[in-house]
């Protein structure tokens, strides 16, 4: 099986496999191997292979990866069998083989004019075990195999381990919508069931022992001696590994590996016994196995129902499987994870059973400590002042993806946090900072390559003459260190500011935050522009002329800065306007303030803490949403994906009327590990094309929530572009009367059904939705169905 998924946020599903001809392979075989061959095409999903058939010898296997591969997954692949051919030369998995210039991969053209990496790999003679029926030593054989497959890819790591692949069955939430795509009602309830239960047993799995795994050792890519020995004869196909729960690789062999005369369980516990005399099981992995094969089981059955509805080719692999397997499944589901543990348990030489009471509990558990003894510690030692979330606050263990899990392993979708703009946890942003900080982090006044890199390709995403950087701790010093050099070089001391606006917490950025604040106690150097709200401000979305009126604003807050004495230094604009509540801009707004700004002697200052790094969808930045081009970004939150880290990028001009005055340094800032996360969040993106998601499921996102605006009243106005959305509450559409109360419970209402956002507003009455960027439509409509339940709630 292929990486191919049908969950967002995994890779593409459908079927996409390069056009070459076996003419084609034929040729590549002998320019690039030298093999003079001919070619037989094998079954793949998303990749084409060749079987290499020359005169003399068992021939090789030549791999042409489709277009979109991304070649980071392809170095994965090479490297895990470089490795594996140090550590067990003798175990039966398929060798590389070096191209005539000595490489282990190349480049070629394909027929479709698309640049395609092939490799080639010896050729493992054999019959595939869903050919044959084992017996009992077969079955120990694969056991053992796939635990020296294990043992000899200890230590092995690559950053492309944390692909996100479908059979991946920790992904098992994002496939149950599938299981409804099943004909049987009683299989797919009982698919269902397991899925959901592999949702809850997440957190358990997230304890066991991990690693990088094959991930896919099921009877299609294992081989058995062609002259019917028990006897493992190969594993092949090493696209869906990942790094999981070690135990996985188990699992799955254990899932589809049916003995002759055989019934579920006894076939499994050959595997286990044969695994387990390689590498014992611990504890925790044999109470979890059970629940881990069941979701091998429904992951299949869900993604096979996918593929009947929408890709016929790809499903045809996985017939075979239904038909076989179904049966199976339901054996494993009649003996029920006690009895299955028990006896798994006696397969891997452990006498006494693991009583109920001793399955594995989430990790990091707290008994004892209650959420109200938990405020009660943080009011002593924090302070009474710092907000808590949610009438019922919830404490969170871990996260991973869009997903987080409280201390009684309760699943809480977040469609709420931009900090982790690419996920919670992603496994290349923590491999990238551990990695970094075990080899040196120190202070700024050192040279180091990681910061340059991480600067180049920063600027090279910003607009023409943005060009130099300075690295500080998060949003707030960002803003802080931009209106100094703001002043510095103008040579002024007013700033203008949207009503409401928010820009951190420093002695400097509180007082160009008038959050909450009354207009008459704004600082005297402070001015504030009124939002631009086409759906209740002064002008509305149907005002041709609304840019141009809302902007004149600044006119007046120029003259009136002027007035009392303080030349314009900057104007500093959230350019999401988050805190006004989410505004839809009429078009050309930012430009034009910028433009009189710029005209008094003052800089635009582009606050992207919110939407910068793709959030918009359709751009990258928000300043290049709104269509201006600042003289200063800034950047917090987000840029690190929850490392503290803060940026400013501005024209080299500029900074430096700042530092000709000041000897500026940050001790922190910029530092080897933050640049190492900064630059691994950065390729993420890129790689995993987390802007596009942002545009195409933030559509789909906002035309859903408007979809609602029929069945109820409360929703005056749904806004935002990409991955931001602001829902509007009213108790009235035709006067707009706001409704904070029906907000605040709406959120919390949300939060009880597992799903986090927030609130906003000047008036507090706007619903909050921004999550990660790796959110996808299946999380939409989970965060939709949410909402609707919990506006007919109010």
């Amino acid at each position: 099986m292929s990486n191919a998924s049908p969950a967002g946020g995994l890779t593409a599903l459908k079927t996409n496999p390069p056009g070459f001809t076996t003419a084609d392979a034929e040729r590549i075989a002998r320019e690039l191997y030298g093999i003079d061959a001919g070619a037989t095409l094998l079954f793949g999903e998303r990749d084409q292979n060749f079987r290499l058939r020359p005169a003399q010898g068992p021939g090789a296997v030549l791999k042409l990866y489709n277009a979109h591969e991304d070649p980071a997954i392809v170095d994965f692949q090479i490297k895990a069998l470089d490795h594996l051919a140090l550590q067990d030369p003798g175990l039966p998995v398929p060798r590389l083989l070096a191209t005539r210039a000595g490489e282990r991969s190349a480049r070629i053209e394909g027929p479709d004019g698309a640049g395609h990496i092939a490799c080639a790999i010896t050729f493992l003679p054999g019959k595939l075990l869903e050919d044959v029926q084992p017996d009992a030593a077969l079955l120990r054989d694969i056991g053992r195999t796939v635990a020296r497959l294990d043992k000899a890819l200890r230590g092995f790591f690559h950053p492309a381990a944390g692909q996100k692949i479908a059979w991946d069955i920790r992904r098992a939430g994002e496939l149950r919508p599938f299981a409804s795509l099943i004909g049987d009602p009683a299989v797919a309830a009982a698919v269902a069931r397991v899925l959901e239960r592999t949702v809850e047993r997440l957190p358990a799995f997230a304890a066991l022992r991990g690693q990088v795994i094959h991930n896919d050792c099921n009877p299609g890519n294992v081989l058995v001696d062609a002259a019917g020995a028990p006897a493992v004869a190969g594993i092949i196909d090493f696209g869906d590994m990942i790094h999981g729960p070690l135990m996985f690789d188990l699992a799955l062999a254990a899932a589809e590996a049916a003995g002759e005369g055989m019934g579920a369980i006894e076939s499994a516990q050959e595997v286990i016994a044969g695994y387990s005399a390689v590498l014992p099981l611990q504890e925790d992995e044999i109470a979890l196995l059970f629940d881990a094969i069941a979701a091998r089981f429904a992951s299949t059955f869900a993604i096979f129902a996918w593929r009947q509805r929408h890709d016929r080719r790809g499903a045809d692999k996985l017939e075979r499987f239904e038909r076989s397997e179904l049966p199976v499944f339901e054996q494993l589901l009649s003996a029920g994870p006690q009895a299955a543990a028990n006896a798994f348990r006696k397969a891997a030489g452990l006498s006494s059973s693991l009583p109920v009471a001793a399955t594995p509990k989430p990790p990091a558990q707290m008994p004892g400590a209650s959420s109200e003894a938990l405020i009660a510690r943080r009011r002593r030692l924090l302070g009474s002042g710092l907000e808590l979330s949610y009438e019922r606050p919830v404490h969170l263990l871990r996260g991973e993806g869009v997903w987080l899990w409280d201390a009684d392993g309760r699943r809480y979708l977040d469609a709420y946090n931009n900090v982790p703009n690419v996920g919670h946890a992603h496994p290349h942003v923590v491999e990238a900072v551990a990695r970094q900080s075990a080899l040196l982090n120190t202070n700024t006044r050192y040279l180091h390559e990681t910061v340059l890199d991480y600067a180049e390709r920063l600027c090279a995403r910003m607009p023409a003459g943005l060009e130099v950087c300075a690295f500080v701790n998060c949003g707030s010093e960002a803003n802080d260190i931009a209106w100094r050099i703001a002043k510095a070089h103008t040579g002024g001391t007013g700033a203008l500011v949207m009503e409401n606006a928010y820009h951190g917490g420093t002695e400097a950025v509180a007082a160009l935050s008038p959050y909450g604040v009354p207009a008459s106690d704004v600082a005297p150097h402070v001015r504030t522009l009124e939002a631009p709200d086409l759906y209740r401000g002064r002008f509305r979305a149907s005002d041709p002329g609304a840019a141009s009126g809302y902007a004149e604003a600044a006119d007046r807050a120029l003259a009136s800065l002027m007035a009392a004495g303080h030349r314009p230094a900057a104007a500093m604009i959230d350019s999401a306007f988050i805190s006004s509540g989410i505004l839809d801009l009429p078009k050309g707004y930012l430009q034009a303030v910028a433009e009189k700004v710029r005209a008094a002697g003052g800089l635009f200052i582009a606050d992207e803490v919110q939407y910068g790094f793709g959030r918009s969808g359709s751009h990258f930045w928000g300043f290049d949403f709104q269509g201006a081009v600042p003289d200063i970004v800034t950047m917090g939150k987000p840029v690190g994906n929850g490392h503290p880290l803060g940026v400013v990028v501005t024209r080299r001009e500029i900074l430096k009327s700042f530092t000709d005055r000041t000897d500026y340094f940050s001790t922190f800032g910029g530092n080897p590990v933050s640049a190492a996360a900064g630059l691994a969040v950065l390729e993420v993106l890129e790689r995993e094309g987390l802007q596009e998601n942002a545009r195409a499921t933030g559509a789909y996102f906002r035309q859903g929530v408007e979809a609602l605006m029929a069945r109820h009243a409360a929703i005056g106005d749904v806004r935002g572009t990409g991955l931001v959305m602001g829902v509007e509450l009213v108790r009235d559409r035709k006067t707009q009367e706001p409704a904070p109360d029906w907000t605040r419970r709406v959120a919390n209402l949300m939060r009880e059904q597992g799903v986090l956002i927030g609130t906003e507003g000047p008036r507090h009455n706007v619903l909050k939705i921004r999550p990660p960027l790796c959110f996808r439509r299946e999380h939409a409509d989970i965060a939709i169905e949410a909402l609707d339940r919990a506006l007919a709630a109010i």
